[in-house]
């Protein structure tokens, strides 16, 4: 149980209540939670490399039902959200958070909420100049199983293939993504 889980490993203890200091309620227990911003800032300055603006090309194979394409665009991101987040640019400006870093678990998130909606993790993080997310998708209406699997190629570049789940449990090709800072 989860409230079990955050009191028996001393995350949370009872406390007095913000709005009412008299009534005891479950608050984090601030010894044991005190380092874990800095430990998210720390994480996070493992994507400071991917601020600023990129060319990206997406690539999309063919179906049977569809001929193969490719768009294109231009892509901005930045540390946002008080360093917690990397964050996507709109093109008003807004900062659209995507990833960060979970202290508690000391996991990555990568979050879509336009359009495409999605919660996915990964517990390895970088292995090299890789990370992959996994988790549950929902594209445009469809529900899936989703895996990302991001590959830094240098300080200028750097691509991530989509792909889903099948019944199998193997991986399908989806699309891919790259891009390159524009100069």
């Amino acid at each position: 149980m989860l409230m079990e889980q955050l009191f028996s490993t001393g995350i949370m203890q009872m406390g007095p209540s913000r709005t009412d200091p008299n009534r005891q309620v479950g608050v984090f227990n601030l010894e044991r939670v005190a380092a874990l911003p800095a430990l998210r800032t720390a994480a996070l300055q493992e994507f400071a490399w991917i601020q600023g603006e990129w060319v990206h090309e997406n690539r999309v194979p063919a179906t049977a039902v569809s001929p193969a394409y490719s768009d294109v665009g231009i892509s901005r991101f930045v540390l946002g959200e008080g360093g917690a987040w990397v964050c996507a640019l709109s093109t008003d400006g807004r900062e659209i958070p995507q990833i960060t870093f979970d202290p508690f678990s000391r996991q990555w998130i990568y979050l879509l909420t336009r359009g495409s909606y999605g919660l996915l993790r990964s517990s390895q993080g970088w292995v090299g100049n890789t990370i992959a997310f996994t988790g549950a998708m929902t594209m445009i209406g469809i529900n899936l199983e989703w895996r990302m699997r991001w590959t830094r190629h240098n300080e200028n570049a750097f691509s991530f293939i989509n792909e889903e789940q099948n019944a199998d449990g193997s991986w399908a090709y989806i699309d891919e993504w790259t891009f390159q800072r524009n100069r």
